[in-house]
């Protein structure tokens, strides 16, 4: 059994959401504040029995805030803020589909597995709110009237003793108090079966009562006798997770997560949710932790936040859902060619080319480094103000990113070298065509000047008596460059790539007087249009 879906209306950030899981390897990806926390909770809510089981909890900062905000500008009981959570679960067992398949669900069509969580008002209570005589300024949400509610989808009350999934949530991203013991807590209850854990608690309050027994005597004092708390004996409380036999708790923090991850991957689980599992980790602990996760993906369910790159790459970007503005993106129709492409280049840029919603894709370092002056100096703007994202995309590689765009439909501009192939700046014109046609926000832009073969070459002809003496730092600089004779100028720009767009952005000479080609011009002012 896994987890199919999940639906969440009025929790949180989410009015009206819905995310369709896949059944191994699912990574979570958005901005900052875009919801991806809120569904690994909401996941533990339903599960677990999170939060609301407690009746004297504040539940008011879980409501959804447009939810609160209409019911304040309108205080009718139907507008009372409440929370639904679905989880859809996939075909379970004979004996599982009695208890948690039915018709209880928002797709009523047909037979469903799953639970629904809600918390609302409990409408027993309709006349008590009718005479609290709701008043402009004095506006609250009874929550000392709502009901907490597990029901699967037949109709049967859940708690989770019965729950259907083996589970572990670990959440990398803070260490709060208790966290060790929360999380051993987990760890122990997922990883040793029940008869197990009635015979450790049996043998542990024995030894208990023997210690008692044998010390009787000197724990005798006047008319008291000294015990122990059997709040405080309770086996899994007192339990601390151990490695090399020193606590996690005296572990650095990248080691603590590495911990933990690993830990969480050994349980017998059928799903592991984790919270940003790269935090505090080296690049090379990451890979560590990358591998133990592609080695355990076919026998359990996963459902990974991150924000990094480098974990979105490697575990398959066809296992991406993308939240923005409230909403799942799946890339899960990413060509294979393309997901393999990023799973072995370790593409650093890779995710905020998907988070970004206006990119420019160029080819070499001297292109990334002068980029933004240069823009700046011909169309007085500044690239982060427009949100456009520069990446640095190498050569041969933009189809990659063209076949990305495809899916996830942001505007990109590729500014590349036209290399003196005439066939090459025919076919970049015949794709613009096609790109135009189907209405794709896809540009690729090169020098229609078959003379101008690099981008260099394009920057020194346009700004030409500006750059006259930039080879004087190198005088004696041959005016050639792989066997062709070049301005002397123009040869050291070709030579010293990086060393030039560093001088040209930086030295007072250069760096508010250089423009940018005509291509790339153009192709900046189309994309500020997008």
């Amino acid at each position: 059994m896994y987890v199919k879906k999940l639906n969440i209306k009025g929790y949180k950030k989410f009015s009206d959401f819905t995310i369709d899981f896949n059944e191994h390897i699912n990574v979570l990806i958005g901005e900052n504040e875009s919801g991806k926390s809120t569904i690994l909770e909401a996941i533990d809510i339903v599960l677990n029995q999170k939060y609301f089981i407690n009746s004297t909890g504040i539940f008011e900062q879980f409501f959804n805030l447009d939810n609160i905000n209409k019911y304040r500008c309108d205080p009718r009981i139907e507008n009372l803020p409440k929370i639904e959570i679905e989880l859809f679960l996939s075909d379970s067992n004979e004996m599982d589909n009695a208890f948690f398949n039915g018709l209880h669900s928002s797709d009523d069509s047909e037979l469903k597995s799953g639970i629904l969580f809600s918390y609302k008002f409990d409408e027993s209570y309709m006349e008590v709110f009718e005479t609290m005589g709701m008043h402009q300024g004095d506006i609250f949400i009874p929550t000392d009237y709502y009901i907490a509610e597990w029901r699967t989808f037949a109709g049967h009350k859940y708690i989770n003793k019965k729950l259907p999934l083996k589970n572990v949530l670990i959440d990398n991203s803070v260490r709060r108090n208790n966290l060790y013991d929360s999380y051993t807590k987990k760890v122990f209850n997922s990883s040793v079966d029940s008869q197990d854990k009635q015979t450790l608690s049996h043998q542990f309050k024995k030894s208990l009562t023997g210690f008692l027994n044998s010390n009787e005597q000197h724990l005798n004092i006047k008319e008291y006798t000294l015990g122990i708390d059997e709040n405080k004996t309770i086996l899994e409380n007192i339990l601390d997770l151990k490695s090399g036999g020193v606590s996690i708790q005296n572990k650095g923090k990248g080691k603590e997560n590495l911990i933990k991850t690993e830990i969480a991957l050994e349980i017998n689980s059928d799903l592991i949710l984790l919270e940003e599992p790269e935090n505090h980790l080296s690049y090379l602990n990451t890979r560590k932790m990358i591998d133990g996760i592609q080695q355990k993906c076919d026998e359990v369910q996963m459902i990974i936040t991150t924000h990094d790159p480098l974990i979105v790459s490697r575990l398959n970007l066809c296992n991406t859902l993308w939240i923005n503005n409230g909403k799942c993106n799946s890339l899960k129709n990413i060509p294979d060619e393309t997901a393999n492409f990023f799973m072995k280049t370790d593409n650093t840029q890779l995710l905020n080319y998907i988070l970004a919603d206006k990119v420019i894709i160029v080819e070499g370092n001297s292109e990334y480094i002068m980029l933004p002056q240069l823009v700046k100096n011909t169309l007085n703007c500044v690239l982060d103000e427009e949100k456009i994202e520069v990446l640095s995309g190498g050569g041969i590689t933009y189809s990659h990113y063209v076949e990305l765009t495809n899916i996830i439909n942001n505007s990109l501009l590729v500014v590349t070298d036209n290399d003196g192939d005439q066939e090459r700046v025919k076919l970049i014109e015949e794709k613009n065509s096609k790109y135009a046609h189907s209405n794709k926000n896809i540009l690729i832009k090169c020098s229609e000047n078959i003379e101008e073969v690099t981008f260099e070459v394009c920057l020194y002809n346009k700004n030409k008596s500006k750059l006259e003496n930039i080879s004087s730092v190198k005088p004696k600089t041959k005016p050639e460059y792989k066997g062709k004779s070049y301005d002397k100028n123009l040869a050291y720009m070709l030579k010293n790539k990086t060393e030039s767009a560093l001088r040209i952005t930086e030295e007072k000479l250069y760096k508010d007087k250089i423009v940018l080609p005509d291509y790339i011009k153009e192709g900046i002012e189309w994309l500020i249009q997008k």
